[in-house]
């Protein structure tokens, strides 16, 4: 969704980055849950959100994989008052999630599919970067516990409560004491649909790449499964159902058998971020 006609005013934007982007009328988009404010310019994307090491990690991450996968350009990178600005080269295509894809849920699997394997063959040997790892992930997950970030209004029903854990607290020290063995590729570490852009049935590019980095395989698996179904099924889109989406679906493409384990825990660990 995108709110049209807007302009500069007196929307704070570091010097260097007006520059660049001059007095160009913008669109606000808000899809997704990522709490950034991301202005869409006819070439260029600005993302503002809080200073983190997740949005480090994204400047970094684009430095690394230039020439090795197709993401954004970062143009300028600049952190004031305790915001991060990122200015991005804008990504051609439409969202994974747009409805010409989730009326033909087979093209649309098959183009999820593709995008994990065109992740999965990038070799992550020499990446020096750690924060997508599951040490450092659970970390960052203690952080947010311990600071009560973790958005308690956008977890599955039954995480918390009956029949799930008591509280983040709780889910913390489970996923501390179970940390399965790592199968490690390069990974988007939120691979939902918004983040995933398509151009004339081939893959345009990713966004949204403040996880990624080496770790797990079923960390993006997990919450691809998770955001086929949540999608198809209306829970995204105003209610409205458009399939039955069922796991095997995507795992077929992928010649993958569920790790029911894997699965769970990746999907838990999300839900503490």
């Amino acid at each position: 969704m995108f709110l049209k006609g807007e302009r500069m005013g007196e929307l704070y934007i570091p010097q260097e980055i007006r520059k660049i982007i001059g007095t160009e009328a913008y669109t606000r988009n808000t899809t997704g849950m990522s709490g950034s404010d991301v202005l869409i310019f006819s070439k260029y994307v600005l993302k503002i959100q809080p200073h983190t090491h997740e949005s480090d990690n994204e400047y970094e991450v684009v430095r690394w994989l230039r020439g090795r996968l197709t993401i954004p350009d970062i143009l300028a990178y600049r952190v004031e008052n305790e915001k991060a600005y990122t200015l991005m080269s804008r990504v051609e295509g439409k969202m994974l999630c747009d409805e010409e894809y989730l009326t033909e849920p087979h093209r649309l699997i098959l183009l999820a599919a593709e995008a994990l394997k065109t992740l999965w063959s990038v070799d992550v040997a020499d990446c020096h970067l750690s924060a997508s790892r599951l040490d450092e992930r659970l970390k960052a997950a203690r952080y947010n516990v311990k600071n009560n970030l973790v958005d308690l209004d956008n977890v599955e029903p039954e995480t918390f409560g009956d029949g799930g854990f008591e509280n983040p607290e709780q889910l913390l020290r489970w996923l501390e004491q179970n940390k399965p063995e790592e199968d490690i590729v390069l990974t988007h570490g939120d691979f939902c649909l918004p983040n995933i852009f398509v151009k004339d049935d081939k893959l345009s590019g990713f966004i949204d790449l403040g996880k990624m980095g080496p770790a797990d395989r079923w960390q993006d698996i997990a919450i691809v499964l998770r955001s086929l179904e949540h999608n198809f099924s209306g829970r995204y889109n105003g209610g409205k159902a458009y399939f039955k989406f069922e796991p095997y679906m995507l795992l077929d493409e992928l010649g993958l058998e569920m790790d029911a384990g894997k699965n769970r825990y990746y999907m838990l660990l999300d839900e503490l971020f």
